[in-house]
């Protein structure tokens, strides 16, 4: 598998600075001036964050160079990893879980690997990253079998790696370089464990043990003073320590199956499975933030009572949708029904994503048909950027010039598109979808509390025969009682929807790719014409190129040659909703 272009023979191949600069692709005096050159002080921006024990935990955030350097560096060493071990076939048998890229690897594998057992032991590994030295991380690649670096090249690792003798938690670089050096402490682990028929993994500092035995091992862990507080045994102590490790003590506990078993914070008792405590203080969250658009954190979480933000929310939903998810096969909420309706968590995601991809949105937001409609817009406001309504209502042009920021230079929202929007808004693409989208947005829109920012969202659907369902959907969605036929410039829907036809100018079967001159829609590409009009899974002959490859291709690769002085209308009335 790859994930960069250079590898473990490239890393073994580097006999200095310059030649690790090469890989990470820098120039060797920007590399040596981040690592040698700048003060600690303006290395890295520290900042605390809290701990499930209410206690704080300091990250150290390197600032923009640095970051992209030890991000460099990361997607090195994640491709020697692949190089190395490669993607795991049985992830029942992989024993560290944490800080794996692109292996299928998470905290539900992690936990996966100890439901259904008697005893559930688990223990944390004290100051995890601090425990990262320097001289550790660069011996580590001076005498580790895969790797035998140079002293230099090494070194130069560790001094991009390391911040005040450890490894920052925060950094890029971090996660990888802790799961090289910690492998030889899951081979011990994963030893004593088979010896004492348990099963072992690790996710980051979190260790796990479970056995169904009468008795738990006493080599690994056992009650004292009390029954109810263990202690590491001998066995697991030692390898902690010969590892170069130490355990935090007052993490360590023991759960019996009549207990509620958790590792990683999720539930393993008979399957994987986020806390009922944890998804009832985020369903409440949810719907406090929906109706009155204010919620705090539960009473159980780390700083009970402290508001929380709709993307703390949102993420909190993600994760109980992730792991829920897994047990129930993946799909849209448009693919249940009457008499399979879609479980609770997969519906409150589905409303909360609509309220904070749409409702709280601070732009309007341009819905269209398909993809592709959403590159002729770009192109068609960039085309017409001198226009006075245009460079107000609808892009910035001193950032389209120069961007500071993916799509900072827009100043409307484009609803694109992807398998989260399919999901959870119903937009697969195509115009069959627009029309279901009318009546999740009417619906929905009911629960959410009033926003005095509301913006609108706008629908631009083509002006054929394909959308007499959207026109009879406005018709009884509006109640109006005026004939709806795509002849107005756009339909007031209800609330902040609104629904805007192509502009035909009086012809009938008029589709967004007409807009364009007809030289554009007859370009030809190494011997193939542009289908503009194809059904849906129908196979295109090998004469012929479809809407992606024409927007792409032929419209986007023509930027500043297509004229699109035909789209003003369209984007004029677009700036008209937005001015209501």
């Amino acid at each position: 598998m790859s994930i960069y272009r250079y590898g473990i023979k490239d890393l073994k191949g580097c006999a200095d600075l310059g030649d690790l600069a090469r890989l990470l692709e820098v120039q060797p005096k920007f590399l040596s001036k981040q690592i040698y050159h700048v003060d600690d002080a303006d290395k890295y921006h520290v900042f605390p964050i809290p701990k499930k024990n209410g206690s704080l935990r300091q990250i150290h955030a390197p600032n923009s160079n640095l970051k992209f350097i030890q991000s460099r560096l990361s997607r090195l060493l994640y491709q020697c990893y692949f190089d190395l071990h490669g993607k795991p076939k049985n992830l029942s048998k992989v024993l560290s879980h944490g800080f794996q890229r692109d292996r299928d690897l998470s905290i539900f594998t992690n936990a996966n690997r100890h439901t259904n057992k008697r005893y559930v032991f688990n223990a944390d590994i004290d100051n995890f990253f601090p425990s990262f030295n320097f001289g550790r991380v660069r011996g580590y690649f001076i005498k580790n079998e895969h790797f035998k670096l140079t002293e230099t090249v090494a070194t130069v690792i560790a001094q991009t790696a390391c911040f005040q003798n450890s490894l920052p938690q925060g950094a890029p670089s971090s996660p990888i370089i802790t799961e090289f050096i910690t492998q030889v402490l899951d081979y011990r682990l994963q030893s004593i464990a088979k010896r004492n028929r348990c099963t072992y993994s690790r996710y980051a500092d979190d260790l796990t043990f479970s056995t169904n035995l009468g008795e738990f091992p006493s080599k690994i862990g056992y009650p004292f003073p009390l029954p109810e507080v263990w202690v590491a045994g001998p066995g697991l102590e030692r390898a902690i320590a010969k590892s170069g490790f130490k355990l935090n003590e007052k993490k360590i506990r023991m759960q019996h199956a009549q207990q509620r078993q958790a590792t990683t914070n999720l539930t393993v008792n008979q399957k994987v499975n986020v806390g009922s405590y944890y998804y009832k203080g985020v369903r409440l969250c949810a719907n406090a933030m929906m109706r009155h658009g204010a919620a705090v954190r539960p009473k159980k979480a780390i700083e009970p009572g402290t508001p929380l933000t709709a993307n703390q929310i949102l993420g909190m939903l993600a994760h109980v949708h992730d792991i829920k998810g897994r047990e129930l096969e993946h799909k849209a909420l448009r693919k249940y029904g009457k008499f399979q309706p879609a479980p609770h968590y997969l519906r409150l995601m589905g409303d909360f994503y609509h309220y904070k991809r749409i409702h709280i949105n601070p732009r309007p937001i341009v819905i269209c048909e398909g993809k592709t409609d959403y590159i002729y817009l770009k192109e068609a406001i960039r085309w017409n950027v001198a226009d006075p309504r245009v460079s107000s209502r609808l892009v910035d042009p001193v950032r389209l010039l120069a961007p500071t920021g993916k799509g900072d230079q827009w100043l409307i929202d484009f609803l694109k598109h992807t398998k989260t929007a399919d999901n959870f808004l119903g937009l697969a693409g195509g115009g069959g979808d627009l029309k279901n989208f009318v009546n999740i947005h009417l619906g929905r829109i009911k629960i959410f509390h009033d926003n005095p920012l509301l913006q609108p969202v706008i629908i631009v659907v083509d002006n054929d025969s394909q959308s007499t369902e959207m026109w009879s959907t406005i018709k009884k969605a509006s109640g109006s009682t005026n004939k709806i036929d795509g002849s107005e410039p756009f339909y007031h829907v209800a609330k902040n929807l609104y629904v805007v036809p192509i502009p035909s100018g009086g012809k009938s079967n008029f589709y967004i790719e007409k807009l364009f001159d007809d030289s554009w829609l007859k370009e030809d590409l190494n011997g193939r014409t542009f289908k503009v009009l194809q059904r849906k899974d129908e196979k295109l002959k090998d004469t012929e190129y479809g809407k992606g490859e024409f927007a792409d291709k032929v419209i986007r690769a023509n930027r500043g040659k297509v004229d699109c002085s035909s789209f003003l209308p369209l984007l004029h009335t677009i700036c008209d909703i937005i001015d209501k």
